[in-house]
């Protein structure tokens, strides 16, 4: 604890002998998603050139006359476009309630084939911090909450402000929207408006609350957390 009651992280810089390990697991992380990524729409545009050189593009070739360059070109065009396609048609099936289940039926299955499972759930998961660290621009603050009851708190992420809020004794009041990730998956939570003068400002930056969340406490960085509530601005 600090002197203004605040929370003390303590330092745990890894020695120097662990930076080529942890090197690789980054080099790791970083490498297995995207790798998979280009193989799945490797192997997806591979898919398409073969059914249309073979299918309609093929079934046409006899009626129009074009070199076979040109005939290799359009089909390789068009594969990438239906590539593209697929991937746009399966985001928006799987928007729906009726998609969602559908991915859920199939990861039911993916989980009962052990080696299968740990690896989809892997890939998964890091596919889904890697979209999650890109849009940590839109979080402004990092702050604690009273969350999930009285007398607990969660680490929540402030991604805007709003005055629209009112509560039922017609007073205005200024709301914080909240984003409360889970650990250690912080890419699902609950987004909750809160008033402002209920949070506790931390001195920590976005990227270190998210690898505190993510190492569920583990990984914490040399950093004051003040106690102090904010203010209603």
């Amino acid at each position: 604890m600090t002197k203004n009651g605040g929370i003390k992280i303590p330092d745990s810089k890894p020695p120097q002998s662990s930076f080529l390990k942890q090197s690789f697991i980054a080099g790791i992380l970083i490498i297995v998603p995207f790798g998979v990524t280009i193989f799945v729409l490797y192997k997806l545009i591979k898919w398409m050139l073969f059914f249309f050189s073979t299918g309609p593009a093929g079934i046409l070739r006899h009626f129009i006359d074009v070199p076979p360059y040109v005939f290799q070109g359009i089909s390789f065009v068009i594969g990438i476009v239906a590539t593209l396609l697929l991937i746009i048609f399966l985001g928006a099936v799987t928007r729906n309630f009726v998609g969602r289940r559908i991915v859920l039926f199939g990861e039911s299955l993916i989980s009962k084939i052990p080696l299968a499972r740990a690896f989809y759930v892997s890939v998964k998961q890091v596919v889904q911090t890697l979209f999650f660290t890109s849009q940590m621009q839109s979080m402004k603050r990092v702050v604690l909450v009273e969350y999930p009851r009285k007398g607990v708190r969660a680490i929540a992420f402030v991604t805007g402000v709003t005055e629209a809020g009112r509560n039922h004794n017609t007073t205005d009041q200024k709301l914080v929207s909240l984003f409360v990730p889970t650990t250690p998956n912080p890419t699902s939570g609950i987004y909750v408006m809160v008033p402002e003068e209920e949070l506790q400002e931390l001195d920590i930056s976005v990227e270190d609350a998210f690898r505190l969340i993510v190492s569920a406490g583990i990984s914490q960085s040399d950093s004051d957390v003040s106690g102090q509530d904010k203010k209603n601005g």
